[in-house]
């Protein structure tokens, strides 16, 4: 069986917006926060949001202060009125093309004209644009209903933003062949329109269809509609677990795709899990896989490819130290303070987590021991070679590495501030993970050098930097919904996923010209050219992250971090060549 992914599954805008505006309020309000009904209509993302402190005003009716964020399906109009006379700061997080059909219907009712709505008549949705019309609105699911309403010229059908859109289509002429003087307005969001449009083209090239998403988010169930329609069985699931995997084992080709509402998280998790059950693995080669998860989820995969950065940074830099007692300490640094602030006290607590967090959740005071137990052993061993300042340098590298997740802002502060600790800061994880790692792979074993050039110095700053920010911002692409939902604010959230790639293929460019330029002006070791194979490495990573790479974490990290594994096998065969 082979698995091909929709490009349109995930998050839609409307979905985003609504989920950033809860969780910046999350992050920086000090009372409670409240969605009038669940914020979208999926399980795992809500639950999440509950563990921040985000609760649904339908379960606390007797609340009367705090925050209440309409939902992105929008409210009736009078809610909101309702919400500010019980006391309540209102935050609109509608959907911004709902809004837009909300305004549609007070023009055209203004005009004279009687409302037709095409969706489901109890959808948060419809309910709130209903609100916007007058009391002769009507609600229309189905061409049958259209020829048999009552009407009044002139009329205006609207749609909801997730309607079927060939539904919708006959809806329209139906009305037509009654009315003389209608107005259709094309309500129908473009990605709903675009979702849709790509299953019916899926599955008109698979066997079955996968789709992922609440049971009872509207657009999920459309998308499932549409992939039935066509004639081909169809699994509506919320998780991998609800997976059937023997009824799907039966078919050659299957498509997955994923409602607007869905985390991207859980429809890897379903990719995965359908991958596996696809390619059933020898047992050798499944303790092999299991071996890497561990690896690579609990850092120690990582570790290494910093502990290889180091020693490929000591060799450039030309830096007269004995490698070994930094690429331990590197190990242990990144180790450490990476997973010290994945096992901090999160609010979040969920049943349906991403991998990598679960992970984290399951094994938390283990992992919290091992790491602290590694800070002491890396300290201990600069101190064994007399290398002070750098003991010194690593110690404040650690400190500032803690402080990451720690709430140092006074709570009266944070509105004003718009933060509360360095993880709040806009883009701070990917640019503080390569600043730390540049002064552990560089600046604290230049300060135990007898001697150093500074311009090799520099040039091996610019290859950690690099190195490490385009390996930070590559697993933050496939994490952009995990890491919104976790509170954080990284380079693709910030900047948008297209400029991110450009940014990385300019940090991958950078680095070659400066090792060019240094190798060719004897500033460097010559092995600056060997490592030129670098910025190739990372140009490959990100074109396999892009289109081969869809599914497991595992993956991700191992495409991630091969640059700098490179870098560190590349020093290693120059200095057993003799080269160096």
């Amino acid at each position: 069986m082979d698995v091909r992914l929709a490009k349109t599954a995930g998050f839609c805008m409307g979905v985003r917006l609504a989920m950033e505006k809860v969780l910046t309020i999350a992050e920086q309000c000090g009372g409670p926060i409240y969605t009038c009904g669940p914020l979208i209509h999926n399980r795992q993302a809500v639950e999440m949001l509950e563990g921040k402190g985000v609760r649904n005003l339908d379960e606390h009716p007797d609340a009367c202060e705090g925050t209440a964020v309409v939902r992105a399906h929008g409210v009736p109009r009078e809610v909101r009125g309702a919400l500010r006379s019980r006391g309540f700061d209102v935050v609109d997080a509608t959907c911004p093309h709902v809004l837009a059909s909300q305004r549609h219907i007070e023009q055209f009712t203004e005009k004279g004209y009687t409302i037709v709505i095409a969706g489901d008549r109890d959808h948060a949705e419809v309910e709130g644009l209903r609100s916007h019309a007058r009391e002769g609105c009507a609600v229309v699911g189905s061409p049958d209903e259209a020829r048999r309403v009552p009407l009044e010229e002139p009329v205006c059908l609207i749609a909801q933003t997730t309607f079927n859109e060939t539904v919708y289509e006959e809806i329209a002429e139906a009305l037509r062949a009654r009315v003389e003087h209608i107005e259709v307005v094309q309500s129908i969001c473009r990605a709903t329109h675009r979702r849709q449009e790509e299953v019916l083209r899926l599955a008109r090239e698979v066997e079955a269809m996968v789709v992922v998403g609440g049971l009872h988010s509207a657009n999920t169930r459309r998308l499932a509609e549409i992939a039935r329609s066509s004639g081909i069985p169809t699994f509506h699931v919320e998780t991998a677990d609800d997976l059937d995997l023997r009824a799907l084992a039966q078919f050659r080709l299957v498509g997955l795709t994923a409602g607007a509402s869905t985390p991207n998280w859980v429809t890897r998790s379903v990719l995965q899990a359908l991958e596996d059950a696809a390619r059933p693995m020898p047992r050798l080669r499944w303790l092999a896989w299991c071996a890497l998860a561990i690896l690579t989820r609990s850092n120690v995969y990582s570790a290494i490819a910093g502990a290889s950065l180091t020693y490929a940074c000591v060799g450039l830099a030309w830096l007269d130290v004995p490698p070994l007692p930094f690429v331990v300490a590197t190990f242990c640094y990144v180790f450490a303070v990476t997973t010290l602030n994945r096992v901090s006290p999160h609010e979040t607590d969920a049943r349906h987590l991403p991998p990598r967090v679960a992970f984290y959740r399951q094994h938390a005071r283990p992992l919290a021991g091992l790491s602290l137990a590694f800070c002491l052993g890396s300290l201990l061993t600069l101190a064994f070679v007399e290398a002070w300042w750098s003991m010194g340098l690593l110690a404040l590298a650690y400190a500032l590495g803690a402080a990451y997740s720690i709430r140092f802002v006074p709570q009266r502060w944070r509105r004003a501030l718009h933060f509360a600790r360095l993880r709040d800061l806009p883009a701070s994880k990917d640019l503080l993970i390569a600043l730390g790692w540049t002064v552990v792979c560089v600046l604290v074993p230049s300060m135990a050098a007898a001697r150093h050039a500074m311009p090799a110095v520099l040039a091996a700053c610019v290859l950690a930097f690099a190195l490490t920010f385009v390996k930070a911002t590559m697993m933050d692409l496939g994490d952009v919904q995990e890491d919104r939902l976790l509170g954080r604010e990284t380079l693709p959230i910030l900047l948008g996923e297209a400029t991110t790639r450009w940014l990385m293929t300019a940090a991958a460019a950078f680095l070659a010209v400066v090792l060019a330029a240094s190798a060719a002006a004897g500033a460097t070791s010559p092995l600056a050219w060997a490592l030129l194979g670098c910025p190739v490495g990372v140009l490959g990573a990100l074109w396999l992250c892009r289109h081969l790479i869809t599914g497991s974490d595992v993956t991700c990290v191992l495409a991630a971090d091969g640059a700098l594994m490179l870098a560190g096998l590349v020093a290693l065969a120059w200095t057993c060549t003799g080269a160096a």
